[in-house]
């Protein structure tokens, strides 16, 4: 699902802009729009710019310390189309928006590779900090598409999972059926 209408990309960066409660930096910013690949990196730079262009972005700071955040016409703007945004699209960007910035603040960052081998593909899902690796997985699967599922959900719930690894290898199997 990726959003093309420019309109729709400019309610969906005041949308995660309003959402996430804290000016950001332009790469914080480019990465969330970026990460559930709902907007290509063309069309985020151009509609990000005519936003800030036309006053519903603020910026604050000087040359690489520039942050940004929604401006109170573009929280106007927002209240009159946030709607025309599907709530599963709002839901999953703002889930991943906020895990992003958590990440970042930590230093933690999560990474994901399929590839094809000996009549199947591998999937590689990892956590890595900034100085070792975290929690990392090789799985050898015979279907594409399973494997791109299984890629999708340790994206969007790694921290479930990696908790959920721990406690089935301590013995808590508990863990899987609390929530």
């Amino acid at each position: 699902m990726k959003l093309e209408n420019k309109i729709d990309i400019k309610v969906f960066i005041l949308y995660l802009l309003n959402n996430v409660g804290e000016p950001l930096e332009f790469t914080t910013v480019n990465d969330i729009v970026l990460q559930d690949e709902f907007v290509g990196y063309f069309d985020f730079a151009f509609c990000f710019s005519e936003l800030l262009e036309s006053g519903q972005i603020s910026e604050f700071g000087e040359n690489e310390n520039k942050l940004y955040s929604i401006s109170p016409l573009g929280k106007e703007t927002l209240e009159s189309y946030e709607s025309s945004l599907l709530p599963i699209i709002r839901e999953r960007a703002l889930r991943s928006a906020l895990r992003l910035i958590a990440f970042n603040r930590s230093g933690n960052r999560i990474k994901s590779a399929i590839t094809e081998n000996n009549g199947g593909y591998t999937l590689n899902c990892s956590i890595i900090d900034k100085e070792k690796t975290l929690f990392s997985v090789d799985v050898f699967l015979t279907e594409k598409a399973y494997a791109e599922k299984l890629r999708e959900n340790f994206e969007e719930r790694a921290e479930i999972i990696f908790r959920g690894a721990l406690s089935l290898l301590s013995g808590d199997v508990n863990f899987i059926f609390e929530e």
